[in-house]
């Protein structure tokens, strides 16, 4: 039904699908590109990583703040119509430069998307419902991956990578429309505040993560296996063209089966799972994503190593299903420890951090390790690269184990403060 809170949910998950399709779209792409410009794997990083990542994360926090005082849905709209139109504008271009700043420009218009929808979905669900319902929002970027990376890899086989980037494009367009006509504005569950200036509205959700303990632990954990889990996943696909001789669009369908297809599964599924066990235990909030973590990293090592390429895939399967169990979870918890008024900005803030570190080096550091390693690894160097920063994960681990120790306690003693 049109205006619906399912309705609605559907719709800001297709928009995080289709921000997933133009953002990592490139990945499969990376490795045309890259012997059409002759760039080396540290330049590819920085195209597919901080080229995106820094205008993403770093306007992600003003245009919430905008969010939590205008019209979230409007929001959306506009920034779906610009990351689309940026992308569209990719296929068009002769020269690293020129794509460089296309990709700044999918960032700019990417960067307001997901901090309204998660204020939006707050608004619609209550606590208790929150992380199946974040769940189903972050199977949208499962979704976005599978999509991307099948567009990609096939178009760029049957037209070349400037079409791919060009049909990707359209149907955000398409969905923008859609939003503007069917989706309303939900009311705000909270009662309104007495505004401040913008810029001090903006520093004092700035300053949330560094006030509460659990808030800065779940932050962390999100964020250092960012790192990992955008460093492997953008590479991905060129790895399996280098060490197992597949296609971009073998490559981009196998990876959006696992990633696409199970992982969005598994991103509903922890969220339910989550929504759950954290009736008895909001700790589970940050167990969950740690043993999701946990259970990944020795088969994704195994997995880099290998030369067989059925063996390769296998042991891909179940870290595919557990790659976004973490999302649903982290950003449930986050919207509850802050004030109602603050969510937008909590979410962006969150982004910012999320994206500048995990997006914004997470594929630049494999790329810049891999060049490193050339002269003692050779054509190895990339895969220890995305060992060597696979790594990282394990600190997100140790992050969320934290915080499950300390939200309850943390939870009650800020509904202490506002009572």
């Amino acid at each position: 039904m049109i205006g619906s809170r399912g309705y609605v949910l559907a719709l800001l998950t297709l928009t995080a699908a289709f921000n997933f399709v133009d953002r990592q779209i490139l990945g499969v792409l990376l490795e045309p590109i890259g012997q059409e410009f002759a760039l080396p794997d540290s330049l590819l990083g920085l195209l597919s990583g901080i080229a995106f990542a820094a205008f993403y994360a770093l306007l992600g926090v003003p245009i919430a703040t905008l969010a939590d005082r205008l019209n979230r849905r409007n929001i959306i709209v506009i920034c779906v119509t610009v990351f689309s139109a940026m992308t569209a504008l990719c296929g068009t271009v002769t020269s690293f430069l020129q794509l460089f700043l296309a990709r700044i420009g999918v960032g700019i218009g990417e960067a307001g998307t997901m901090p309204a929808s998660q204020s939006m979905l707050s608004d619609l669900y209550p606590v208790q419902e929150r992380p199946s319902a974040m769940g189903v929002l972050a199977a949208g970027g499962n979704i976005g991956l599978m999509l991307g990376l099948l567009i990609g890899g096939w178009v760029n086989e049957w037209f070349g990578w400037r079409t791919a980037f060009l049909v990707a494009a359209v149907p955000g367009l398409l969905l923008a429309v859609t939003l503007y006509l069917t989706v309303p504005e939900p009311a705000r569950r909270s009662v309104a505040e007495p505004r401040k200036r913008w810029l001090r509205e903006t520093w004092d959700g700035i300053s949330l993560i560094g006030r509460v303990r659990s808030l800065r632990r779940f932050v962390l954990g999100g964020t250092l296996y960012g790192l990992a889990a955008y460093g492997i996943h953008t590479w991905m696909p060129v790895y399996y063209i280098r060490y197992h001789d597949l296609s971009t669009g073998e490559a981009g369908t196998a990876i959006s089966i696992i990633v696409g297809v199970l992982g969005g599964l598994g991103a509903v599924a922890g969220g339910v799972l989550c929504a759950r066990l954290s009736r008895r235990d909001l700790g589970w909030n940050g167990w969950l994503p740690g043993l999701a973590i946990l259970i990944s990293v020795p088969l994704l090592i195994a997995m880099l190593l290998t030369d067989n390429t059925w063996l390769a895939l296998s042991l891909f399967v179940l870290p595919g299903i557990l790659s976004s169990v973490y999302a649903g979870p982290t950003w449930a918890i986050i919207q509850e420890l802050v004030p109602p008024g603050r969510r937008a900005i909590a979410a962006s803030v969150y982004m910012l951090i999320y994206n500048l570190i995990g997006l914004g080096l997470g594929p630049l550091a494999v790329g810049v390790i891999s060049d490193l390693y050339i002269p003692s690894l050779g054509r190895e160097s990339l895969r220890w690269a995305m060992v060597s920063v696979l790594l990282v994960s394990f600190g997100g681990v140790a992050a969320y184990f934290r915080a499950a120790r300390s939200v309850t306690a943390d939870l009650e003693a800020l509904r202490a403060l506002r009572s």
